[in-house]
């Protein structure tokens, strides 16, 4: 079932049930006239009434079997032929059917059967008035007929139900894995920063501590400032780490530096290495925050391996630099094979989440999609502000 489909499952049974109703009309009421001597108005209208019922069924099933009754009960008592059947038409039988199964399956299995019952009851009132062994044979299969109607619209509905219940599991579980990629995605990116800001708090510890000594002539109010901020650092820096180890948990503590700007052209080159076409502009500023550097060295690799994974052989260009107090990363690549290209709205969803929640916790924004070329563009920007510890 399509997208559009799932969204707007009203539209879709509405534009069935009035394309059945005109084709069904197309055929009776011609025969209603021709075939069975109704006379012109009757054979016009009741028809129309008795395939209006099947639109009118969706949202008010009791009055449609009300205006399906009225009708068959007028086209019966118009005529009464001998030599087709009577008092259900083929035509009266199938729309019948149709009426049954739409009312079960649209408001349960009560409804359902008074639209059954109902319209058989009442034929029963022109068969009393004129009885014939062919007419009774005619109702046999009227009775039966909507008797696997009855069947089909059990079955619709709960088709149905057990659908849209499998839809709703499919919502929650693809909400669920959203949700846990966030919460992974803001702990990985916690850590790093953790340990930025932690390595700042040891070089203000560390200056802090040892100024007594490098600047032995100041005077002592000045002094023993510096020593509390030495002191507040070194708690501080302790009740970091016992932080970081929280965020960690069983993880083992990572010796390498995190990866910043000036690594991108090695992660470039190394990607090269393995086939791909990639270009590298790099014009961010010197002084660029360390939390922003990792950020967008971060963004960066994502977009690469995406771009490597879902356009394979696709030349990529990879660019970051200042513009408007920002930094600007961008990741694009060019057309690849066109079945990776199909996959790659649903296969890469988690990288965008991750690198979506990168900028944003630098109060940046992060924006995807496809190019005029059908390649694929990443732009990220991340705000040149204060982030460092």
């Amino acid at each position: 079932m399509s997208r559009w489909a799932r969204s707007h499952p009203g539209a879709l049974s509405h534009g069935t049930a009035s394309v059945a109703a005109v084709a069904f009309y197309a055929v009776s009421a011609p025969l209603e006239v021709a075939l069975y001597d109704v006379p012109v108005p009757a054979g016009l209208l009741a028809p129309a009434v008795q395939c209006a019922a099947l639109v009118l069924a969706l949202r008010r099933p009791i009055a449609a079997i009300g205006a399906f009754t009225a009708a068959t009960l007028v086209l019966s008592l118009s005529t009464t032929p001998s030599t087709v059947p009577w008092p259900w038409t083929m035509t009266g039988i199938l729309c019948f059917a149709l009426l049954v199964a739409t009312v079960w399956t649209v408001s349960g299995w009560r409804s359902g059967v008074v639209a059954y019952a109902i319209p058989v009851v009442a034929s029963s009132v022109p068969m009393a008035l004129s009885p014939d062994a062919v007419r009774a044979a005619n109702m046999i299969v009227a009775v039966g007929v909507g008797a696997a109607a009855v069947l089909v619209g059990g079955l619709l509905r709960e088709w149905t139900r057990i659908s849209r219940e499998l839809m709703r599991e499919r919502e929650h579980a693809a909400a669920e894995v959203e949700r846990r990629v966030v919460v992974e995605e803001r702990q990985r990116i916690a850590r790093e920063l953790h340990d930025v800001v932690a390595h700042g708090l040891s070089l203000i510890q560390v200056q802090a501590t040892f100024a007594r000594y490098r600047l032995p002539a100041m005077p002592e109010d000045v002094a023993a400032e510096i020593d509390d901020i030495a002191r507040t650092s070194r708690t501080a820096l302790g009740e970091m780490r016992q932080m970081l180890g929280a965020l960690r948990g069983d993880e083992p503590a990572e010796r390498a530096p995190q990866p910043t700007l000036d690594d991108l052209p090695a992660l470039v080159e190394e990607t090269a290495r393995a086939g791909a076409v990639v270009r590298l502009r790099l014009d961010a500023p010197r002084n660029t925050p360390t939390a922003v550097g990792i950020a967008a060295y971060r963004i960066a690799q994502e977009g690469i391996s995406n771009a490597v994974r879902h356009a394979p052989g696709a030349p990529i260009t990879v660019s970051a630099g200042a513009r408007d107090g920002a930094l600007l990363v961008t990741i694009e690549n060019g057309a690849g094979n066109s079945d990776h290209l199909e996959k790659r709205g649903r296969v890469d969803g988690h990288g965008l989440i991750g690198m979506r929640e990168r900028a944003s916790m630098l109060g940046g924004t992060l924006s995807a999609g496809r190019t005029a070329a059908d390649g694929f563009r990443v732009t990220a920007t991340l705000p040149l502000g204060s982030h460092d510890g």
